[in-house]
């Protein structure tokens, strides 16, 4: 039977035969050779830590029966802190293999590399193929995961009569990898309006920025003289939170400062005059700095100041000014005080003094009157709510931690005694698994109406990793009566996430959190039984459960993350709840200087259990182009339970959208710096629009001297049925000195000025030359002098160190190297130049021999007549050099890979130095030659 075509079915068939056993064959082949080639990394995988140089073999194994060529060894891309890899084209023998070092230092940009794989091709020849092969190995990098946010000061002041009031948030990525997070903050009690409530940020490795956020207080909620904003810190790639913090927010009275604007003491050795002008009138001048200064050896101080004078009507105001004391292990502060780790606010006029002993433990007192200003006549001066509180901390920085904290205050305008005492410790069981507990107790005493309340908290987190597993959990609760910053609080944030790839990742996460706090009642008015009403009531919570996978594609990232959550909040006035089915959405991509991210969140919703469900959408566009950014913000229909809570009646469908631009610059040979933002918000929500546009600029005149500049322009709309509009602008112009800086306390500073001590006598005389660029060490901190010889390291604690010059150029030091720091250090230090000794290593070949040789590596060793062994390894090109003293040397070489003609021989080094090479002559013990047949 044949097909139509005219072939027949047994030529088909044995066709298809051949071809079969043609492709077994050639596959059989393939398996073979890549099982008798083998080309792999000696350690899959490296830990470092930044700054160190690390080595990783690649071996090459031959266990076929024909020779191999290695021609070529490539990284996959141009890795920074790549300092060596194998260049030469070498030859294994059959059943040979050989051993290859690649080095690399982890610099800053090595860490800040995206992916943890270095990668190599490798490209051979056999007799009868030409293959080139792909190996890697990974690097385990000692990368911090927590990203820090955080504010200029630690009380920010929101003016009610303002329609705005901005605060500077900044983000701190505290690793070396790209990371993208969403930031979301929420007003807590509920009643204060913050724009943007969420933002999506790229940061680089290192990277800090400032974000600026709108602050509007709310008609119904101006009872409350203090607010929190809890800001969450998100990882986009996995959706963990990687960091938190609580900002406090006051809202001023007729009894308090108003808001100055954004700016704070910062910075150190500097002092800043500036004029500052803005359109509400209370124009100043104003006058910043920060210094140290020793006042005697064994005492330190830092100085800080910040100060304003009103010009027109003669009146100043002194503020965040202190002076600090160190001796030894001990610090007293005195003026403006702040302090952390309470459980509760503290920042104030007064003293706190520290002292630590033994390895890791500390103790702090302090005392305060809670006053922002230190002391002014612009402002009426009140009486401030006096605190005293005490600190414990104790454990060892690697494994186990902890603190005890005490704090009682007396507020005379609420009447009202508070006493907190707060317990934290934190163990880390290994490098995978870490666990945090925390316990606190708190009283109140009303003064008048002789009420009380008793309350308690609690905390455990545990963080760890089991094989691909990632577990986090996250647990708090507070009593409503418990007086510390959780007050009323439960929180709950249970997430586990499994790695399938270096790609691929997915997750599961369960929220709950609620806050629900109680107050005494108001100490003015006697507590009138049968009354009920509680104007502070307030109430929110939020439950979750979330699936989430994320994967990569190339450059690509994606994340897919649907989501059930139900939110609630009520208050005096109001009661909202929102039942809502989400989807979010993540595409994020880095193009060399470009950076892209698009977020986008849908909502399926029902509002207070009304049978009507609507639909909503939130999307984030974020684009950066090296220094510049553009953020930009849609949201339609409410998302949050939050937007219930509008003041206007308006109804469900609304649009709110803000855009956002900054860029930082510096031009002129790093002159001049600065930076500029702008920004528009428009909410039909809430029926206004806001503008704004800042810049900051400085410019150095010379090495300790600028100029500075500050503006920002606003401007402020109602779209109400009743409009209102406005504007608001502040300039700010000055002068800035800066200072030497100055060593922090505890530590010294050492100095050295090195020179040629042709005579040998340890003093720097007339004609002997200072030695520039001279690599110095003190320990493993490296320096280099300058063209005066001279080098500073500052900061350098107590203690006992090692100095070193880099003798391989052939320098050493006529000096004890053992240096005893515990005071300042000035000294001058004599080094002899060293002679030069150059040698190389020259193979001796026979007639048709072509197989190349290797001595990179070998070690040539130089014996002086006191016994002293010197050493200097053969480089790539077979050359070494020693860098020796004047007198008789035995070089040799003991290596039995080679046979050499003369394997020692003896020079004799003098003052006037050593011209000639030194030559060991080798040949191959075993030499296969191939001859030529005509």
């Amino acid at each position: 039977m044949k097909p139509q075509n005219g072939i027949s079915i047994s030529v088909l068939r044995r066709t298809i035969l051949f071809f079969v056993f043609v492709l077994l064959h050639f596959s059989l082949a393939f398996a073979q050779e890549n099982k008798n080639i083998n080309i792999h990394f000696e350690n899959d995988s490296v830990a470092v830590e930044k700054g160190s140089t690390f080595t990783n073999f690649l071996v090459v194994e031959n266990k076929s029966s024909e020779e191999i060529t290695i021609q070529n060894i490539i990284p996959q891309e141009n890795y920074p802190g790549l300092l060596f890899y194998p260049k030469n084209e070498l030859t294994l023998g059959a059943g040979q293999s050989k051993t290859l070092p690649v080095k690399l230092i982890a610099n800053m940009d090595f860490m800040k590399l995206k992916s943890n794989k270095i990668q190599f091709q490798v490209s051979y020849v056999t007799p009868t193929v030409t293959r080139t092969e792909s190996t890697s190995f990974f690097v385990a990098k000692g990368d911090n995961k927590n990203i820090a946010i955080y504010t200029a000061t630690y009380e920010n002041f929101i003016n009610p009569a303002l329609p705005q009031s901005s605060i500077l948030l900044t983000v701190e990525n505290q690793g070396y990898s790209k990371r993208t997070v969403k930031i979301d903050l929420q007003s807590i009690p509920d009643g204060l309006e913050v724009m943007p409530k969420q933002q999506t940020v790229s940061l680089e490795g290192l990277e800090k920025q400032t974000l600026e956020i709108k602050i509007a207080v709310r008609k119904q909620n101006t009872l409350y003289p203090e607010f929190n904003i809890n800001a969450i810190v998100t990882d986009l790639l996995d959706n963990k939170i990687v960091g938190s913090n609580t900002l406090y927010l006051v809202v001023l009275s007729h009894n308090r400062q108003i808001a100055r604007g954004n700016e704070a003491v910062s910075g150190s050795n500097f002092a800043e005059l500036s004029y500052n002008e803005n359109s509400s009138g209370f124009n100043y001048l104003q006058l910043r700095g920060n210094t140290a200064f020793r006042i005697t050896d064994n005492l330190k101080s830092r100085f800080n100041i910040g100060a304003d004078y009103y010009h027109e009507d003669g009146r100043y105001n002194l503020y965040d000014t202190w002076l600090e004391l160190e001796r030894k292990n001990t610090v007293l502060r005195v003026g403006n005080v702040n302090s952390s780790d309470y459980d509760y606010p503290v920042f104030g006029r007064g003293g706190k003094i520290s002292t630590r002993f033994g390895n890791n433990n500390q103790v702090e007192i302090l005392a305060l009157e809670n006053n922002y200003n230190l002391y002014g006549t612009y402002f009426q001066q009140t009486e401030g709510s006096t605190l005293a509180g005490a600190k414990y901390g104790f454990g060892n920085a690697k494994s186990f931690n902890g603190k005890v904290s005490y704090i009682f205050e007396h507020d005379p305008r609420f009447n009202v005694d508070t006493q907190i005492a707060n317990a934290v410790t934190s163990l880390l069981i290994n490098d995978k698994n870490a666990i945090r507990t925390e316990l606190g107790v708190s009283h109140e005493k009303g003064l008048l109406n002789h009420d009380e309340n008793a309350g308690a908290s609690m905390g455990a987190n545990y963080e760890g990793k089991i094989g691909k597993w990632d577990l986090q959990s996250v647990n708090s609760f507070a009593t409503k009566s418990y007086a510390g910053i959780k007050r009323g609080s439960f929180f709950s944030n249970q997430r586990i996430g499994r790695q399938f790839s270096a790609s691929q990742r997915a997750f599961i996460q369960y929220q709950n959190s609620q806050v629900n706090p109680e107050f005494l009642s108001y100490q003015g008015a006697p507590v009138q039984s049968g009354n009920t009403a509680d104007f502070r009531y307030y109430f929110n919570s939020t439950e979750a459960l979330g699936l989430g996978y994320q994967f990569s594609l190339k450059k690509w990232n994606f994340l897919l993350s649907p989501k059930v959550e139900k939110q609630k909040t009520a208050n005096f006035y109001t009661s909202q709840e929102l039942f809502s089915y989400r989807l979010e959405a993540n595409i994020s991509t880095t193009l060399g200087a470009h950076g892209l991210n698009l977020t986008a969140e849908y909502s399926y919703s029902k509002e207070n259990n009304n049978p009507d469900w609507f639909n909503s959408l939130k999307t984030t566009l974020s684009y950066r182009y090296k220094s510049f950014s553009l953020n930009g913000t849609a949201q339609w229909n409410a998302t949050s339970v939050f937007d219930l809570n509008s003041y206007y009646d308006v109804s469900r469908n609304f649009a709110n959208y803000n855009v956002y631009a900054s860029y930082n610059f510096q031009m002129f040979n790093h002159n001049l710096t600065g930076s500029f933002s702008a920004g528009t918000f428009y909410s039909e929500l809430y029926k206004n629009l806001n503008s704004n546009i800042t810049g900051n600029l400085e410019y150095k005149i010379s090495p300790s001297w600028s100029t500075t500049g500050y503006f920002n322009l606003s401007g402020y709309k109602s779209t109400a049925e009743y409009s209102t509009s406005g504007s608001y602008y502040q300039f700010r112009v000055g002068i800035k000195k800066y200072f030497t800086p100055a060593t922090a306390f505890g530590n010294h500073k050492v100095a050295f000025q090195f020179f040629e001590d042709k005579n040998s006598n340890g003093l720097l005389e007339s004609g002997e030359p200072v030695l520039a660029n001279e690599i110095i060490k003190l320990d493993n901190y490296v320096a280099m002098t300058d063209k005066n010889g001279k080098v500073v390291f500052q900061n350098v604690p107590e203690g006992t160190y090692t100095l070193k010059v880099n003798e391989s150029a052939g320098a050493r030091l006529m000096m004890d190297p053992v240096i005893m720091v515990h005071n300042n250090i000035n000294r001058k230090v004599g080094l002899v130049k060293n002679i030069r000794v150059g040698g190389k290593l020259t193979e001796i070949k026979q007639a048709y021999d072509v197989l190349e040789t290797d001595v990179t590596g070998i070690v040539v060793y130089a014996k002086s007549e006191d016994g002293t062994i010197y050493t200097a390894v053969v480089n790539q090109k077979n050359e070494f050099e020693f860098f020796l003293k004047a007198g008789k040397y035995n070089l040799y070489i003991e290596n039995d890979k080679y046979s050499y003609t003369q394997p020692s021989q003896t020079i004799q080094v003098t003052k006037e130095g050593y011209s000639k090479t030194v030559v060991f002559e080798y040949k191959k013990k075993d030499t296969t030659i191939k001859v030529k047949k005509f």
